[in-house]
């Protein structure tokens, strides 16, 4: 058993968001697929994308201050009930014959509000849950958990959403915050480290900018990051690839979906392999441009499996980059101010993934899928 897993609270928590990661899922392949359904719009699809991009950048620091100043644990499970809400909210609409892209996009905001002040919260928890020595099995078991949440999850909604309908799928995906929360509440473990807290204040995340923008390694792996996620995630791109390129309907949606989380999880096993961890930054960036060679390959493909090797590869260079970087951002950060460099490391992280859906489907609607996928690629060899 990995080591992380021998604490009580933090095997709680992980077990937790194994189950509400594969949930959220669920709703992400529904959403993307009915508003193409609704429009047939590649544009509309990247608009979906920044209608949960600009919340996170937005609220995301202030969520760091909240992280820092709040109990990190209730935090969380007021944006868990809020989740349940807007999952619940999609079924009854769905189901009522009601649904519309206006609907979608206000549903995708307001997740992307409870996402923006949950997400430094849980990162910012898991040192508090196992001994410093163990942080980076704790880490690469949270990159595991994310990794099987995209390969279950989308696999399954793809099953499940071209044989029970759309609205089961945000049914499952209600269902797995309910058991986010029940974790939650199960844990006993508290915030320890309480010097230096300070109340919610304009200072307060002013103090964690100015740790991360003096400090040039944090620093500088966030921009890589946000650049290589900006540019070259073909992931707004799959409905448009399963229905038309490569003619595989929904069931091959799913298994698109997962394939660069099957290579994710690969890369979780090759991190914990790597001969010489200490020279961190060669990794990050071996593992940046494999990412981005794959990506370009992908683009070009017709051919189903070529492409699900392809996006195996991106899981797997993209995974071995975070790890390590995650690694080395929780252990120069001090427990005071983890929450807000958590933030701001947010704004770059899932601000990248969601503008990259927009600027996917703005270039594939000027110049074609492919191309749009293609120069993603090219850019982030290139960065």
């Amino acid at each position: 058993m990995p080591a992380a897993l021998r604490h009580r609270d933090f095997a709680i928590f992980w077990y937790g968001l194994v189950v509400s990661g594969i949930g959220s899922q669920f709703s992400s392949v529904a959403s993307a697929w009915q508003i193409y359904e609704l429009t047939g719009s590649p544009l509309q699809i990247g608009l979906l994308g920044l209608s949960r991009a600009i919340p996170q950048m937005g609220l995301q620091l202030f969520g760091g201050v909240l992280a820092d100043a709040l109990d990190r644990r209730r935090l969380m499970m007021l944006t868990q009930l809020t989740q349940l809400c807007v999952s619940a909210s999609l079924v009854a609409l769905t189901l009522a014959g009601l649904i519309s892209p206006a609907i979608l996009y206000a549903a995708n905001v307001l997740a992307a509000f409870s996402t923006a002040l949950e997400n430094p919260a849980r990162q910012a928890l898991v040192p508090n849950l196992v001994p410093r020595e163990e942080l980076t099995s704790a880490l690469s078991l949270n990159s595991t958990q994310r990794t099987l949440g995209q390969i279950a999850g989308p696999t399954i909604a793809g099953l499940v959403l071209a044989t029970g309908g759309i609205a089961w799928c945000y049914a499952v995906d209600a269902s797995s915050w309910v058991v986010m929360l029940g974790a939650l509440l199960l844990i006993n473990s508290r915030q320890t480290a309480t010097r230096g807290r300070r109340a919610v204040s304009l200072g307060a995340l002013q103090e964690g900018v100015h740790f991360v923008w003096s400090n040039q390694i944090l620093l500088w792996f966030m921009v890589l990051d946000f650049a290589a996620t900006f540019f070259g995630g073909p992931r707004a791109l799959m409905p448009i690839y399963a229905k038309e390129i490569l003619d595989v309907g929904a069931q091959g949606l799913g298994v698109l979906y997962s394939a660069a989380s099957i290579g994710a999880l690969a890369g979780a096993l090759v991190v914990n392999k790597l001969p010489r961890r200490d020279r961190a930054s060669r990794w990050v960036l071996a593992g940046v441009a494999f990412y981005g060679l794959c990506t370009c390959a992908f683009a070009v493909s017709t051919n189903f499996w070529v492409s699900l090797l392809m996006l195996a590869g991106t899981g797997l260079g993209n995974t071995v980059s975070t790890v390590l970087r995650g690694t080395v951002d929780q252990l120069v950060t001090p427990d005071e101010l983890r929450g807000r460099v958590q933030a701001v490391k947010g704004v770059f992280t899932n601000g990248g993934p969601q503008l990259s859906q927009f600027e996917s489907g703005v270039v594939a609607d000027l110049w074609g899928v492919q191309f749009s996928a293609l120069s993603g690629g090219v850019a982030t060899v290139l960065v």
